[in-house]
C-alpha cells in the first residue's frame, strides 16, 4: 500500500511539490552474502554464510565489483569480469578453510577498490567535460553501459541535441537505469510518479532520473569522490533546482546530491549570526517533525544553492515574498513566550537586516549587481530564507490558542 500526500508550490515560495510515501509490507529479508544463503550449495558458500566476517567481506568486495564495472567502458569491463571469475576459482581452492578465505577477500577487495578509484575519476572526467564538449562526451559515455553513464546520455539527448545520442539509445539507457534500480522499488515507485505526473515537465523527469542515479553511484563517500554535476544548476536553472530537491519526504533526502552554495555567503558573520539566533527553534520544531524535517533540510540547501547560483531568479516577482507574509510580522507576532520567549524572537529581528546588508553587499562584489538591483534581490533572499523556517517551525511547534 502506497499512500502519496502532496505539498502544492505557493505563489513566491520557492518550496518544492513534496512527494510522502509511506510504504507498509517492505520486504526485509535480507542475504548474508553476495548470493542468497538459503540456496548455498557447496563448502566454501556454506563458509561463507556461517561466518559473520566473511559474510560482511564478500557483501563489501561484491560491492566493490559492481560499482567498479558501473564505471569501467564496456571492454574495460569484460576485461574485470574475466579477471572475477579468475579470483572465483582461486577462492574455491580455499575449500572453506576461513583464514585463506580471509587473506584472499582483503586482497581482492583492495585491488577492487583501487580499480573502481580510477575508474570513477576516468568517468567523472568525461561527465565534467560536458559543457566545454557534449559531443566528445557522448561519444565516450557510449562506451560505457553502466546507469550513472547511461543517465546522462539521456541527460545530453534531452538537453543537448548536438550530442547526436538517438531516441532509440535513450529508450535502451533508460530501461538499463531502471533495471539497475531493481533492489529499490520505492524509488522506482517515485520515478514513475514524476514520469507520469502530466504537471511534471519532461525536464524535471530526466534530471530527476539522473539525480537519484547519482545517489547510488558512490560520490561524497568516505575516499571524497566529489561531485562532478554542480554545472546543471547554472545550465538547467529553476527544473534542476526541482528535481534535486526534497523528494523522498524521509530521511533518504539526507542523501540528495545537492552541491554546496558558491561563494561564502552564507558564511558569512551577519548569516552565521542570523542562523545561530533561529536555530533553537528549529531544534525545537524537529524534535516534533519525525523525518520529514529532512526534506525541508534538503529545500534549505538547494535554496542556499539556488541563491549564490542564479541569484538573478530572485529579481523575478515570482520569488518575493507578498507582504501578508511578512516573515519579521510573523516573528513579531508570535503569541507563546513559554515556547519562544520574545527576548530570542527580539535578537532574531535586529539580526535580519545586517544578513540583508551582507547579501546586498556580496551581490554588487561577486556577481556585479547594480545597487537597486542587489537590494532586491537581497530583500527576496532573506525574505525566503526566513520565511522557508517560519513555515517550518509554524507547522511543527506553532503557538498554542
Amino acid at each position: 500500500m502506497i499512500v502519496r500526500l502532496q505539498r502544492a508550490n505557493l505563489p513566491g515560495s520557492p518550496r518544492l511539490l513534496l512527494c510522502l510515501y509511506l510504504v507498509f509490507g517492505v520486504n526485509t529479508t535480507v542475504h548474508a552474502a553476495s548470493f542468497d544463503c538459503a540456496k548455498a550449495t557447496s563448502d566454501i558458500e556454506y563458509s561463507i554464510c556461517n561466518n559473520p566476517d566473511l559474510s560482511s567481506l564478500d557483501d563489501r568486495l561484491n560491492e566493490s565489483y559492481q560499482l567498479t564495472m558501473a564505471n569501467l567502458p564496456g571492454d574495460q569491463a569484460d576485461t574485470l569480469r574475466t579477471e572475477q571469475r579468475s579470483w572465483l576459482k582461486q577462492r574455491d581452492t580455499c575449500n572453506g578453510q576461513e583464514s585463506c578465505l580471509s587473506d584472499l577477500f582483503s586482497q581482492r577487495a583492495a585491488q577492487l577498490q583501487n580499480t573502481a578509484k580510477q575508474a570513477a575519476s576516468a568517468l567523472d572526467n568525461i561527465i565534467a567535460s560536458i559543457p566545454a564538449d557534449p559531443v566528445a562526451a557522448a561519444q565516450q559515455l557510449q562506451q560505457y553501459r553502466g546507469p550513472l553513464a547511461s543517465a546522462w546520455l539521456i541527460y545530453l539527448h534531452q538537453f543537448a541535441p548536438a550530442s547526436k545520442v538517438t531516441d532509440a539509445e535513450v529508450e535502451t539507457r533508460h530501461q538499463s537505469v531502471i533495471k539497475a534500480m531493481n533492489d529499490d522499488t520505492f524509488s522506482q515507485s517515485v520515478l514513475r510518479d514524476i514520469e507520469n505526473d502530466p504537471k511534471t515537465g519532461h525536464d524535471v523527469a530526466v534530471l530527476t532520473l539522473l539525480r537519484m542515479t547519482i545517489e547510488r553511484a558512490g560520490y561524497e563517500n568516505a575516499d571524497g569522490r566529489p561531485y562532478v554535476h554542480c554545472f546543471i544548476f547554472k545550465q538547467q536553472g529553476a527544473a534542476a533546482y526541482e528535481a534535486f530537491g526534497a523528494l523522498y519526504g524521509s530521511s533518504r533526502d539526507s542523501q540528495a546530491p545537492i552541491c554546496s552554495p558558491l561563494g561564502e555567503l552564507f558564511e558569512r558573520p551577519a548569516w552565521q549570526q542570523l542562523t545561530k539566533l533561529i536555530e533553537p527553534m528549529i531544534g525545537k520544531a524537529s524534535e516534533n517533525s519525525g523525518t520529514i524535517r529532512f526534506a525541508s533540510y534538503a529545500d534549505w540547501a538547494i535554496f542556499r544553492l539556488h541563491a549564490t547560483v542564479s541569484p538573478e531568479d530572485f529579481l523575478k516577482p515570482s520569488q518575493r515574498t507578498p507582504a501578508t507574509d511578512d516573515p519579521a510580522q510573523l516573528i513579531r507576532s508570535w503569541s507563546d513566550d513559554k515556547v519562544w520567549p520574545q527576548a530570542q524572537r527580539e535578537q532574531l529581528l535586529v539580526a535580519i537586516e545586517p544578513a540583508r546588508l551582507a547579501t546586498m553587499g556580496w551581490l554588487q562584489t561577486e556577481k556585479h549587481f547594480s545597487a537597486s538591483d542587489a537590494a532586491t534581490a537581497a530583500d527576496a533572499i532573506v525574505n525566503t530564507w526566513l520565511s522557508d523556517r517560519m513555515d517550518f517551525i509554524s507547522e511543527m511547534s506553532g503557538p498554542e490558542d
